[in-house]
């Protein structure tokens, strides 16, 4: 999971400049849709078939649809209508929604511990960045509506993974989910994929946009799915708190970005959090030798 956070730290700075020369409706579609055919070969060489039972298909595809499709969609006009900082910090509020919605649907009952360990998590989340602040307007209210809205389906999606029966390998998961929100952002994107001249498109913003299919989306998605299956959503969710602190970390060699005493605090307390809810002394003294 922290390989997971690293990537995805890093891929706020590769869709930078992919996003310079392609629509975010056309990025969307294209990481999707790569990624998919490479997650898909990777299962038939590996595992020999595409398909899965019947009767979890209706699950797969309403996880691809929640997850993939309308995530993303939710995730790009808060791109488009409200800021970064509003962005993220409801962005960051995933982990308590899976906590909250896995306790309601029977998933995972969260213990009192780990509802502290992402209160502090978050907090230590809004302090990393708080020089952008969330701030209320009326201009950019659909925006941060769609950024929470974004982080639901997250935690949606997060719990549908749980919910799966457990012959259904990581990789499969992550394939055939990937493969079901493909055509819905392939068909808001078809106006942008039609209109852009992709001879123009420099070999700086085809390598970001690979990076984000490949690791962003096909390793990292691999990783998170077998660590909901290992661990459950809610020791998984916790760590999309750590991403705006590797973002910070990452940035400030690279863009220059250099943290304050706010952000040194807000770090503090993900990595406190972060650890509070994953790792319960408790629990690894009580695992018995496999």
């Amino acid at each position: 999971m922290l390989l997971v956070v690293a990537i995805w730290a890093c891929n706020f700075i590769a869709m930078r400049f992919a996003l310079r020369e392609l629509p975010l409706l056309a990025v969307g579609a294209l990481r999707y849709s790569a990624a998919a055919v490479i997650l898909l070969v990777i299962l038939r060489l590996s595992e020999g078939s595409l398909g899965a039972p019947r009767a979890v298909w209706g699950r797969l595809v309403l996880i691809g649809l929640i997850g993939n499709t309308i995530y993303q969609t939710l995730f790009m006009v808060a791109l488009e209508r409200t800021t970064v900082g509003n962005t993220a910090i409801l962005l960051s509020t995933s982990p308590l929604q899976t906590a909250v919605l896995g306790a309601l649907f029977g998933i995972e009952k969260p213990s009192g511990r780990l509802i502290g360990a992402l209160v502090l998590a978050l907090a230590g989340a809004a302090l990393v960045l708080s020089d952008r602040g969330l701030s209320l307007d009326a201009a950019t209210l659909w925006g941060d509506l769609a950024a929470l809205g974004a982080g639901t389906c997250w935690a949606i999606s997060t719990i549908g993974v749980r919910a799966l029966p457990s012959g259904l390998s990581p990789l499969r998961v992550t394939a055939l989910t990937t493969l079901t929100g493909v055509p819905g952002l392939v068909f808001m994107a078809w106006p942008d994929l039609m209109a852009q001249s992709w001879g123009v498109v420099t070999p700086v913003a085809w390598s970001a946009l690979t990076y984000s299919v490949v690791l962003s989306i096909g390793v990292a998605y691999l990783l998170w799915n077998a660590s909901v299956a290992a661990v459950g959503p809610n020791r998984t969710s916790i760590f999309n708190c750590l991403i705006p602190l590797a973002a910070m970390l990452i940035a400030w060699p690279l863009l220059g970005e250099v943290p304050g005493p706010a952000q040194w605090a807000g770090g503090t307390l993900i990595i406190a959090g972060v650890i509070l809810g994953r790792w319960s002394p408790v629990q690894l003294l009580s695992r018995q030798p496999a």
